[in-house]
């Protein structure tokens, strides 16, 4: 009994530490996102990760920014988070069983007191003693509250059952995500089921009178954007929208194809209409060539570094490595010398 209260003592002053150097956010953060694809946490240009007290609530974020629900392992210990995204204390029941989570959200293990009342929690946390304490809080399967109460029959601690509860971090048990490819109307297109932590290279749609740019996370072209041949690693459900140029090579009946029509102008401009850019990210740029029946539609892609350093790829991929202002150039290939630039503003 000495060494397991000894071993608590130990581990609350671990995740007391822990928490206490999370100080709280300052009033430039602010919630991005929607209950259909996540909620995120901005600090500056910044998505928040891990965990962060957010107006006397803490939430943890995993590596890409996203606010997690239901179990959390952090740290080797497990949480447990409402859908709001909030951490749980106290006695809480899920899926019927009762857990008991210290003031610092972690589960407990081992033996409590609870209201003068000594009670057994398992190594999955649950409660295995012959009367179980009240729960404060209850959740179902899908973290939707469910009124609270007392299991009639508690989890025996020989069970072997126990071991397909939740928490488990069983190396055996492969999670499987979906990747969900939609036009930038929300038409599906393609799905595809991918292993957790496995890589998946994406594909290059096509669309009568369009020319496909990119895939990206968000419908409007303002989120995280992806070229058709990336690979990316899966950790989550994902939903990616094609986002598309209408397509400036169009024949004309007007025009006899011996017949050679320069390029007039060039307007350069970014996949949903950015004009600034984060150090550690890259923004694809698009162009539109005028006339619309030019005989040539090639652009040749620059860069000139003002304040800033950038360099661009043969696409139009820019990728800043210096803050500063860079101008972003297409320049057209017919030889006619028109080009079109636009000035990029690269920020912390």
């Amino acid at each position: 009994m000495k060494y397991i209260y000894l071993k608590r003592i130990i581990a609350s002053c671990i995740i007391s530490s822990t928490l206490l150097v999370m100080a709280p956010l300052g009033a430039s953060a602010a919630w991005i996102g929607s209950y259909n694809e996540g909620w995120y946490y901005t600090e500056g240009y910044t998505y928040a990760t891990g965990w962060r007290y957010i107006n006397g609530t803490w939430y943890f974020f995993d590596d890409t920014g996203l606010m997690k629900t239901g179990w959390i392992s952090s740290n080797g210990l497990w949480y447990y988070a409402d859908l709001s995204g909030a951490m749980q204390k106290g006695v809480i029941q899920i899926e019927g069983k009762i857990y008991l989570f210290t003031d610092s959200g972690a589960m407990e293990t081992g033996s409590a007191m609870i209201n003068t009342k000594l009670y057994n929690f398992n190594e999955k946390g649950v409660c295995t003693s012959g009367e179980a304490p009240m729960p404060s809080r209850a959740f179902d399967y899908y973290g939707v509250d469910v009124r609270p109460y007392v299991p009639s029959q508690i989890v025996n601690s020989s069970d072997t059952k126990m071991n397909n509860d939740l928490p488990s971090d069983d190396a055996n048990t492969v999670k499987t995500y979906k990747i969900q490819f939609k036009d930038d109307d929300g038409t599906s297109l393609k799905t595809k089921n991918v292993e957790e932590d496995k890589k998946v290279t994406l594909y290059e749609p096509t669309k009568s009178g369009y020319d496909f740019v990119e895939w990206n996370t968000k419908k409007n072209g303002d989120g995280t954007s992806y070229q058709y041949d990336d690979q990316i690693t899966v950790k989550k459900d994902l939903t990616l929208y094609a986002q598309w140029n209408e397509s400036t090579n169009t024949d004309t009946n007007n025009t006899s194809s011996d017949q050679n029509i320069p390029v007039t102008s060039i307007k350069v401009v970014s996949v949903g209409s950015k004009t600034t850019i984060t150090l550690n990210s890259t923004l694809q740029m698009t162009r539109t060539v005028l006339p619309s029946n030019a005989t040539t539609q090639n652009v040749t892609w620059s860069v000139e570094d003002g304040t800033g350093s950038a360099t661009i790829s043969s696409t139009g991929r820019l990728t800043p490595s210096k803050l500063g202002t860079v101008i972003v150039k297409a320049t057209a290939t017919d030889g006619s010398n028109v080009y079109g630039e636009i000035q990029i503003t690269i920020v912390d």
